[in-house]
């Protein structure tokens, strides 16, 4: 027992808080870094669309500067394909083992592209980057710092960096806890929560120690104490969980036909082309109608203090925006332009509350004081209809957007959305993501299916590990355990037991070091199997 103990110590407590920690601090330095560009960014963009609506002559510079900034980002993530496109669902894909990824590309290149995306008003958001580049810190500090005998580290970092990343964009450190084992790993173990918990609490203890010396905020929305609605009124929240889900269906359903028109049928266009057009029209628009620009926050925060009639905002306004800049948004990110779709969600569940809340109102069966509880449960129901995240979506109403007092209402709200998406038989929105990112990255390539024994070697990373705590290959199945002669007093795998994997792979040499960076190196048969 004592043995299993300093093991234990050596092997897993020591190296899980030395580079959880590692990752959280980093992670909070990049970020913080990140997020301050990006406001200046954000403004300068604001500032100049202003100037050309207030002086229409303007509009002849600001297209061909729009061209311009469409064919930079082209040039940029022609040489980083890894920043291109959603950062959440490219992390999740590099954190599962789905595709590669260049953590050092990704922390040089993403600030500049994202920033690029900002200042020509793409609807796309900060939280996906900081996600991204929180994934590429936690991959880093194991490469740097923990060498070839800590790479079984490596994706548990990634994930612990990720949440990091999501802590740091939306304030919300608790959410983005149950968001990496919610939404990136899709269940629950032990040493996932402790890095993960661990990464998270430094970061954010470091970056309110960077907001106290006035570097940055570590809140996303300011939200004032919402007022608690009766559980006579539930037929509001059901109504808003409807409604969102199938907007939701609507909404996944017309990426998927937006993908196969950008990625296929004008698979010929080069982004060199595609990028310029897009950044073009998105100027066009966004100097007609200003919330058609930018990554939504501006338009949330307004949609969330101010009732629709008291800010002359009309309904049919909010439906165009809602439709325009869906599109937008889904095209620039199939295209593969850098951003976030978190806070555009967001964005499309606020307009969705406040439509409702309008109507509500207008027919006098609901009280004004309840505008900014309905738009909150608009955002969270459609974010956890779209994405299929109804935990992390219930607790991000409760911890960012002062929902506490109205959890049920929340739940409600949530619940509904989800099982209308759910009963669909559709995809979350995410995850068809991921796979439209898994099938570009693949294209023309044939998959291998291998069925291979490994043999747990001595000192590898699996020993006195839990089953359900191994990060194993993406597609692995486990389908048998052959106990070994060195089970005596040890808990989890053990040196010599056998384990029989069977996976789907399309880089056998890759999937194969993975492997063995699991389990140890194996004889030269089980290698040739692996490797063929």
């Amino acid at each position: 027992m004592k043995s299993y103990h300093s093991h234990y110590v050596k092997k897993l407590l020591l190296p899980c808080l030395a580079f959880s920690t590692l990752t959280g601090v980093f992670s909070a330095i990049v970020i913080t870094l990140f997020k301050i560009g990006a406001n200046f960014v954000i403004s300068v963009s604001n500032d100049i669309y202003d100037v050309a609506r207030a002086n229409p002559a303007w509009l002849l510079l600001v297209i061909p500067g729009a061209a311009v900034l469409g064919l930079v980002s082209a040039l940029i993530l022609t040489f980083s394909k890894d920043s291109r496109g959603g950062g959440i669902p490219t992390s999740i894909a590099a954190i599962r083992g789905i595709t590669g990824f260049k953590w050092l590309k990704s922390i040089i290149v993403l600030p500049f592209s994202t920033f690029i995306t900002f200042l020509g008003g793409v609807p796309l958001g900060t939280e996906g980057p900081c996600v991204q580049m929180g994934t590429a810190v936690g991959n880093g500090v194991v490469d740097l710092i923990g060498g070839k005998k800590h790479r079984g580290w490596r994706r548990y970092m990634m994930t612990g960096g990720a949440a990091s990343g999501f802590a740091m964009a939306t304030g919300s450190p608790i959410t983005a806890m149950l968001f990496s084992l919610e939404e990136i790993h899709k269940r629950f173990s032990p040493l996932l929560f402790s890095v993960v918990s661990i990464s998270v609490a430094v970061s954010q203890l470091t970056s309110q120690i960077f907001a106290q010396l006035g570097f940055g905020s570590t809140s996303l929305f300011h939200v004032d104490t919402l007022e608690y609605m009766p559980i006579s009124y539930v037929f509001a929240p059901v109504t808003i969980g409807l409604l969102c889900g199938v907007c939701s269906i609507g909404f996944i359903k017309v990426y998927n036909y937006i993908d196969n028109l950008v990625r296929i049928k004008l698979s010929r266009l080069s982004i060199m082309i595609k990028f310029p057009i897009i950044f073009v029209l998105t100027a066009l628009a966004g100097f007609f109608i200003s919330e058609l620009l930018g990554t939504g926050h501006e338009m949330i925060d307004h949609l969330l203090g101010d009732h629709l009639l008291e800010s002359r905002t009309f309904w049919y306004l909010l439906v165009t925006v809602f439709i325009i800049r869906a599109i937008f948004m889904m095209v620039s990110n199939t295209a593969g332009i850098t951003g976030g779709i978190f806070l555009p969600t967001l964005a499309f569940g606020a307009i969705i509350g406040a439509l409702c809340a309008e109507l509500f109102i207008a027919l006098g069966i609901i009280a004004t004081e309840y505008y900014t509880l309905l738009v909150v449960l608009g955002m969270v129901a459609f974010l956890g209809a779209s994405s299929k995240i109804p935990m992390t979506a219930c607790i991000f109403a409760i911890e960012a957007l002062g929902g506490f007092s109205n959890s049920i209402s929340v739940i409600v709200a949530v619940t509904v959305g989800f099982l209308v998406v759910e009963t669909s038989g559709l995809g979350d929105f995410t995850g068809t993501v991921i796979k439209t990112k898994e099938k570009a990255i693949h294209k023309g390539k044939e998959p291998h299916v291998i069925e291979v024994p490994l043999t747990v070697c001595e000192g590898s990373f699996v020993i006195d590990k839990e089953l359900s705590c191994i990060l194993w290959p993406a597609s692995c199945i486990l389908l048998s355990i052959k106990k070994g002669p060195n089970r005596m007093g040890k808990i989890g795998i053990a040196e010599g037991d056998v384990l029989t994997v069977r996976y789907i792979t399309y880089d056998p040499p890759a999937t194969a070091d993975e492997f063995e960076v699991l389990v140890g190196n194996q004889d030269e048969e089980i290698d040739k199997v692996m490797r063929p």
